[in-house]
């Protein structure tokens, strides 16, 4: 109604205000980490199903990096710093398909640490592009259509590195526990604080296990009837026992099942294919004025699902996990 959209236009405006007040206060960050996280909790306007619950979405396009992988990269590389495990002459290697790369090549660019990413070379080109960009090498390990195969002959890589040069340390996200620890203490935190209210449901892609782990055990503590959802590409869906083979979501489906996911959190597992993931992609920018990547159009096609099912008067979050700028060169911005 027209009212309602009056209503909607002030609370904007008076937002603004509230922003431009507290931007006058002197604020200076020692560096760029420093700024990572508390990113937006958006509520979905125009893409909600007719008798669904609200969808709240975090925006993670607007981290550091551009991506939610900026926090768990931070927190696995300063863990280690406080274990003593890492020095100034350490070279920081990992086998990932994409943002963590990105990262921790930010991360080793700001702490002073040679980073070296091992990727598929079916990941994007803007993907390697900014790997390189924050100083970091970048080795590429063949797709042959079997990305678990792949993944595994890149862990391998990183592996094999570590045997000839000491200095090396692999983070290993899949298995790390600092990965889901910057979930439980920064994410999960940040949705509670930002919601004010109970989340009835909560859904995320699988890649490392990291997020839905980290996240849904927090919201799970507040609210243990939550409905937690696990979603994954219908060509890698390891998880409800599918084959794997490649697809284009990339950072989720790896073809392994991660040791850092909880598989108790998590009551349904939901396939989306490529083709969904990149039509809700593109919705998002369109309807909702969200750029962001394939894999938050996966989140979100399983966010509408769940939001039926729930119903009317619940609410449900999900990760949006980065900006739709390193896609340029995928299917996404084909018309």
């Amino acid at each position: 109604s027209s009212a309602a959209s009056d209503v909607y236009k002030r609370q904007i405006i008076i937002r603004m205000f509230d922003r431009k007040k507290k931007g006058r206060e002197k604020m200076i960050f020692g560096s760029i980490l420093e700024a990572v996280g508390n990113t937006p909790l958006i509520r979905l306007q125009r893409m909600v199903p007719a008798g669904g619950a609200e969808i709240l979405v975090k925006y993670e396009g607007l981290n550091v990096g551009g991506s939610v992988k900026t926090r768990t990269a931070l927190n696995m590389i300063l863990e280690a710093e406080n274990a003593g495990v890492i020095h100034p002459e350490t070279v920081i290697v990992e086998p990932t398909s994409g943002n963590q790369g990105i990262g921790l090549a930010l991360v080793g660019a700001v702490r002073g640490y040679k980073t070296v990413i091992v990727m598929p070379d079916s990941v994007s080109a803007e993907r390697r592009q900014l790997v390189q960009h924050y100083g970091a090498e970048v080795r590429l390990v063949h797709d042959d259509g079997n990305i678990g195969k792949c993944i595994a002959e890149c862990l391998a890589t990183a592996e094999k590195m570590k045997k000839d040069d000491p200095n090396v340390f692999i983070p290993q996200q899949f298995e790390n526990p600092a990965n889901p620890q910057a979930h439980r203490f920064g994410t999960a935190k940040e949705i509670l604080e930002e919601a004010g209210c109970l989340i009835d449901g909560f859904c995320s892609g699988i890649g490392t296990g990291g997020t839905i782990t980290g996240v849904g055990e927090e919201l799970k503590k507040h609210n243990p009837q939550i409905e937690i959802w696990a979603v994954e590409p219908e060509n890698a869906a390891i998880l409800a026992g599918g084959s794997i083979g490649t697809h284009l979501q990339m950072g989720i489906g790896d073809g392994l099942i991660p040791a850092n996911l909880n598989k108790e959190i998590y009551s349904h597992i939901c396939i989306i294919s490529d083709e969904e993931a990149i039509c809700t992609a593109k919705d998002l920018a369109k309807k909702e004025g969200l750029m962001c990547g394939i894999s938050s159009g996966t989140n979100v096609a399983a966010a509408i699902r769940l939001s039926k099912k729930l119903g009317k008067g619940k609410t449900v979050v999900t990760i949006l996990p980065d900006t739709a700028e390193r896609y340029f060169s995928t299917p996404l911005f084909e018309e």
